[in-house]
């Protein structure tokens, strides 16, 4: 995986120059070196859904100290009780949608392994039929979690921000033209995009 990004990185330097000075500013892409699994990554996923990075870190860390664990794993969220997880921090929407999620994988009817085998569109339309996925939080997965290269998660405000202050668009620019924007990052969309984040943080 070093080896692509690197591959990667040498090709967003030769074919945009205000990437270039952006990957020279931060260094080596990081974001496929810590992968989790798909389960974990859904979850954070949709804890940070609509908030700030501060806040979605603080609830992260909340639930995981309630919970005793590293990682997310469906069992801890078997017949917990909506209740005991709103003081860390989370909605009744996301607790509703990341048990039912849980209760899928434990019997059955959810194999989050088989995204390992999908291309990107059939992991995103395959996500989007569970309760609260959207495809801001289908890009995450593929990004963070399976590891695809050329995503581009276009509903990420941070994102936008980003491209709107280095590439010269407006408040008000459509969708189109962040897209336009990204084309020349293909087929590395996903570490453009982690230059883009690592700008703003």
């Amino acid at each position: 995986m070093n080896r692509q990004i690197s591959i990667a990185e040498q090709h967003l330097v030769k074919v945009d120059g205000r990437l270039a000075k952006l990957i020279e500013k931060h260094g080596p892409c990081t974001l496929l070196r810590s992968s989790q699994p798909h389960f974990h990554t859904l979850v954070w996923a949709i804890i940070n859904q609509q908030l700030s990075v501060k806040a979605a870190q603080s609830i992260e860390r909340r639930l995981l100290q309630k919970l005793g664990s590293e990682l997310f794993e469906p069992d801890h969220f078997y017949r917990v009780q909506e209740r005991s997880l709103r003081p860390c921090g989370l909605s009744g929407a996301k607790v509703r949608y990341i048990r039912e999620i849980s209760r899928r994988v434990r019997t059955g009817t959810l194999d989050l392994q088989q995204l390992d085998v999908l291309e990107d569109d059939e992991v995103a339309e395959l996500l989007m039929e569970l309760p609260g996925i959207g495809r801001w939080t289908a890009d995450m997965l593929l990004m963070f979690s399976l590891g695809r290269l050329d995503v581009l998660p276009i509903g990420d405000l941070a994102l936008r921000r980003s491209i709107r202050l280095h590439y010269d668009l407006p408040d008000d620019a459509g969708m189109e033209q962040y897209v336009r924007v990204a084309e020349k990052w293909r087929p590395y969309r996903t570490i453009a995009s982690w230059y883009c984040w690592a700008a703003v943080d």
